[in-house]
């Protein structure tokens, strides 16, 4: 398959994400998330199957990915059916602000500036709009049901931080 082709898979699995993620809220989430990346890595299976050498993984390896790529899910499908999905898919998108943030404390050599202290208050200021304006619309959630905009912030710093 080109190298075209499979990046507008990805793009296709990844806009799709969040909405399956809301419609199939009634699977708990840890198989939900086991789903998903089973059907995320079909398109690399005859690659892996060809080279078992492939299957011989570092155990921090391993490690990190489970807590990138299943944390990120995992988080993110609890997220989407305890937060209105739409406000809980953009607390999600805060993860490049994290990224931003987070790249002074991770990565030597970088600092924090002015410029990306006022660039975090204003993306967490859009978000916390996002919640606050989910709590005024009909979205049909329960009134203690906004405790999900934690998982989804969790779900942001794993990927930022993967």
């Amino acid at each position: 398959m080109s190298p075209t082709l499979n990046a507008l898979a990805a793009i296709a699995l990844w806009a799709t994400l969040a909405s399956l993620g809301a419609s199939l809220a009634h699977l708990p989430p840890f198989l939900l998330t086991g789903l998903a990346l089973i059907i995320g890595s079909v398109l690399s299976w005859p690659l892996a199957l060809r080279d078992r050498r492939a299957w011989a993984v570092p155990a921090r390896t391993l490690a990190l990915g489970v807590y990138g790529l299943f944390g990120f899910h995992f988080l993110l499908f609890i997220a989407l059916r305890h937060a209105p999905p739409v406000e809980a898919n953009l607390v999600n998108y805060l993860w490049p602000l994290f990224m931003v943030v987070l790249a002074p404390v991770l990565l030597p050599g970088m600092s924090l500036r002015r410029l990306h202290v006022v660039a975090a208050l204003l993306g967490f200021a859009g978000a916390a709009i996002a919640i606050l304006g989910a709590r005024g619309s009909d979205s049909g959630a329960a009134a203690g049901s906004y405790w999900g905009f934690l998982p989804a912030l969790g779900s942001a710093f794993i990927w930022a931080s993967y």
